[in-house]
């Protein structure tokens, strides 16, 4: 994503803007901001932006009367909204090298990509009033934005980007001036990304004839710029962090506090001057350039060549023709469906414009328009639509929604997703219903608290289909160690499945049956031209345990459930709920668990502090006050990122030297990267890895020998020297780099020289991991670095690895504590809904008059939970679709 929307708080927000953007080490030549929006134009604001009139929008004043615009702000008052669109690399060295009229045509396309997206933004632009004792969503009048563009990066590398910033002042219909209401902009960052890099690519490729790479997740980069160019220009960080931590220590040591947003921009500032070679003066846009292209000679390229390379490559089409836009809305609606049960129309136009070919040239405003009337055209013809019932007479805005609806609430599905939905919960009544013999009495489960041996009984009983709940550490393993053993008792064959082939080894190892992935064992089922290997094809009366079934994404339970029908299997499926979920669509284990009960174990046991036991079943539930507990045992942690990045990494050192299993973990992947990178920087330093060996430049990351990596994708070809197969996210030590690049790896399966496609692809450092990858796992000492929004979901699943110790560290601003973000964080839930499950809740018949005191409260709450489960799917989405294409059969 290379659209973020920054939220702009307190008396200062606007400053940085006039006194620090103008310059930007660049002697004034970036160009000075300008005003965009109808919102401006009411104001009287046009052309060049005047640095008091922008500080008076920004603190709620009219610039020409100084007459407020609404409610007074506040000190700490949200002020307004950067959305900060930045172009890919390749796009930046295009205009680093390009010549006058390529560097025109650049600023040109990235400008009115800017402007097509603005427009979306302006024509979503809602504010909420209160009419008639209730709170509603109503159009705005035009938004008001400041537009500062820059060419280079804080590193002063080229990077094309536009500030645009978004104040949080907007007219009302009844003419009163009111806050924006932020949630589209807050929530559709991916859609803002989407569509402006459909429409920098129209406009490039019809100016200058580019071609593209094939995009991923909606970005793409200039194909004919060589990658070793786009480096070449992004190597600078690590000696800019250092320089900047340095600068941060002697800030906090001389001031003893943080410095604020705007002393920190200072601070990065001479942190990037402090990393280029010394100069007498200024920096201009002109020596720059010269900089750059000498770096691109001191590669044995010539700059001239490159653009040569690049401009005239390509003729773009006209525009998207009927065949093309039905290409449009089969590829939108797969990827969503694929992800997930409901989506808002601002998904489906994302998709969309990440879907629109590279070989498009219209105009970025007619494009971006197309877009959005195909959307509203897909939304009516081939969606379903799961939102509140518009009821009788209701007042509409623009979108044609009820304005006691939120911006962001209406909720659309297909037919083919609530089809199989139900046709699942209709297997799930059939195999649950009914007389059902009484549970065998378990002989192997002496050790087993009441509530295991219970679940042990369901387990190996005979019911066609059994749910069981078990919280993090109540020993979910153990009892079903016990069930398979009495199931084999019985003769009556067992069979378990994981979501990870590496969970599945485990499961394997800890309870004595079969495993493999769900993936594995429906896909031996697929083939039409053999029959399943005699490990897969089970017998009738087969019990499938379906292990960690809250990750099962919603096709594959569907698909196992006619194929438990066709074979006559059993089906048991162990999760629970409260964890992560599946990765693709999913919800349904938790919605089967709210429609028919299950055994649930109750007493946790892998924590070493009893308080903990305790302490964790209220963090699943949800509980905020229990994270007082937490922090009074000394296991929150705030402060700076840099700070808390420092300690975490101290902390996870201390446990390794104590010869204690740690995980190391964050909510996304950029966070893991950086982690692993201090990670091994540590290591470096400690002496315990030997910069003189031999070493691989693996994407991003430099590998050493003795290094900890994981394997990224199971390749069943691949096998240990003692015949096990690399599995996605088991870990290994590089005991060897060899000259032809290939790696040998040793690990608990064995040792393996990995080849280069695989290690140039698949192969990354292991020290952190996202807490998503730990579900399922034990350790001594879990440690979460918290730097992004999360949900409960994301903070009790990271905070039950530990049997020793779980400690959280928050990074957090000046007014908050970690204690603070994470009370924040456990009151979300940001789980994929199934669409059933919505539909049921927005049943009309349930409903009261909509101006009931009682459904307005239920209403909101409903609300809230839709909105955050957007957030989620955000935050998560980029992570999810990576790990999709790992391979998991």
């Amino acid at each position: 994503m290379t659209v973020r929307v920054t939220t702009l708080k307190g008396t200062g927000a606007g400053r940085y803007y006039t006194e620090h953007l103008p310059s930007y080490y660049l002697d004034g030549d970036e160009p000075p901001g300008r005003w965009w929006g109808r919102g401006a134009h009411r104001l009287g604001l046009s052309d060049e932006i005047d640095p008091e009139a922008f500080l008076a929008v920004m603190a709620g004043h009219d610039p020409a009367t100084g007459q407020d615009l609404g409610r007074r702000m506040g000190e700490e008052s949200v002020r307004g909204y950067d959305a900060t669109f930045s172009a890919p690399k390749s796009v930046s060295v295009m205009f680093a090298l390009g010549e006058p009229d390529v560097r025109r045509h650049v600023v040109e396309a990235h400008e009115r990509a800017v402007e097509a997206v603005l427009g979306w933004v302006e024509t979503h632009a809602h504010t909420r009033m209160r009419r008639r004792g209730h709170i509603v969503c109503v159009d705005t009048e035009g938004i008001v934005v400041g537009v500062f563009r820059q060419h280079t990066s804080r590193k002063l590398d080229p990077q094309m980007h536009t500030h645009a910033v978004i104040a949080n002042r907007v007219r009302a219909p009844d003419g009163r001036w009111l806050a924006l209401d932020a949630r589209t902009i807050k929530v559709d960052q991916r859609t803002l990304s989407a569509l402006y890099h459909a429409a920098l690519r129209s406009e490039l490729t019809r100016r200058l004839g580019v071609r593209w790479a094939s995009p991923e997740h909606g970005i793409a980069e200039i194909a004919d710029i060589d990658p070793e160019i786009l480096a070449e220009f992004s190597q600078r960080t690590t000696d800019l962090q250092r320089r900047l931590g340095e600068k941060l220590t002697r800030f906090r040591a001389d001031l003893a506090r943080n410095p604020t947003p705007s002393e920190r921009w200072k601070l990065e500032r001479e942190a990037a001057i402090d990393s280029r070679p010394a100069k007498p003066h200024g920096i201009s846009a002109a020596e720059l350039r010269q900089e750059w292209q000498e770096r691109v000679r001191a590669l044995g390229r010539d700059p001239d060549r490159i653009i040569e390379a690049v401009v005239g490559r390509r003729r773009g089409l006209e525009g998207i023709d009927a065949a093309t836009a039905a290409r449009l809305v089969e590829l939108a609606l797969d990827s969503l469906a694929e992800r997930q049960s409901t989506w808002r129309p601002a998904e489906l136009i994302r998709e969309m414009a990440a879907a629109t070919p590279t070989t498009t040239t219209a105009d970025s405003a007619e494009l971006t328009d197309f877009l959005q009337r195909l959307a509203d055209h897909v939304t009516t013809a081939r969606c379903v639509d799961v939102s509140r019932p518009i009821p009788a007479g209701a007042a509409l805005r623009r979108d044609g929604r009820p304005i006691n609806e939120s911006a962001v609430e209406r909720t659309l599905t297909t037919e083919a997703i609530l089809d199989e939905e139900e046709q699942l919960i209709s297997w799930a009544d059939r195999r649950r219903d009914g007389h059902t013999p009484a549970d065998p009495i378990i002989r192997h489960g002496e050790r087993l608290t009441p509530t295991q041996a219970e679940a042990a009984a369901v387990v190996a009983g005979h019911r066609g289909l059994e749910l069981i709940v078990g919280p993090a550490g109540s020993g979910k393993t153990t009892m079903l160690a016990s069930a398979v053993t009495e199931l084999r008792a019985q003769g009556r064959p067992v069979f378990g499945v994981a979501p990870t082939a590496a969970a599945a080894d485990v499961l394997a190892v800890e309870t004595g049956m079969g495993a493999d992935t769900l993936d594995k064992l429906l896909s031996e089922h697929r083939h039409t031209t053999r029959p399943p290997d005699p490990a897969y094809d089970l017998p009738a009366g087969a019990t499938v345990i379906v292990d960690e079934a809250g990750t099962a994404a919603t096709a594959n339970l569907a698909e196992l459930a006619g194929l438990a029908d066709q074979s006559e299997w059993r089906v048991v499926l162990v999760g629970d709920p409260r964890q992560f979920s599946a990765v693709g669509r999913g919800g349904m284990f938790g919605h089967l668990v709210d429609a028919h009960g299950c055994a649930e174990l109750d007493h946790v046991h892998r924590f070493r502090h009893v308080w903990e036991r305790h302490a964790s079943l209220r963090l699943r539930n949800g509980d905020p006050i229990v994270l007082t507990e937490y922090d009074q045992h000394g296991r929150l942690h705030g402060g700076t990122l840099n700070q808390m990045e420092e300690e975490v990494i101290t902390a996870w050192q201390q446990a390794r030297r104590r010869g204690e299993t740690v995980a190391l973990m964050a909510n996304n992947t950029d966070t893991v990267a950086r982690l692993n990178r201090l990670a091994q920087h540590t290591r470096l330093e400690a002496g315990e890895l030997d910069p003189a060996k031999p070493s691989l430049q693996v994407g991003d990351e430099s590998m050493l020998i003795g290094d900890e990596v994981v394997t990224r994708r199971n390749d069943r070809r691949l096998r240990t020297d003692r015949g096990q197969m690399v599995k996605n996210r088991d870990h290994w030590t590089i005991t060897n780099i060899h000259p032809d690049s290939t790696v040998t790896l040793a690990g608990r399966t064995g040792a393996i020289r990995l080849p280069v496609k695989y290690v140039a692809e698949d192969l990354e450092l292991g020290y952190a991991q996202t807490s998503h990858a730990t579900q399922g796992r034990t350790v001594d000492v879990a440690l979460l670095l918290v730097d992004a929004p999360t949900d409960s979901r994301g903070i009790y699943t990271p905070m039950t690895r530990g049997r020793e110790g779980n400690d959280a560290y928050v990074a957090v601003d000046d007014n908050q504590t970690a204690l603070d973000v994470l009370t924040q964080a456990i009151g979300r839930d940001w789980i994929d809904q199934p669409a059933v499950a919505r539909r049921t809740q927005l049943d009309p018949r349930r409903d009261r008059q909509l101006d009931d005191p009682g459904d307005q409260e239920e209403y909101a709450k409903l609300e809230r939970r839709i909105f955050h489960s957007i957030e989620q799917r955000r935050a998560r989405a980029r992570d999810a679709e990576r790990t999709a294409g790992r391979g998991l059969v």
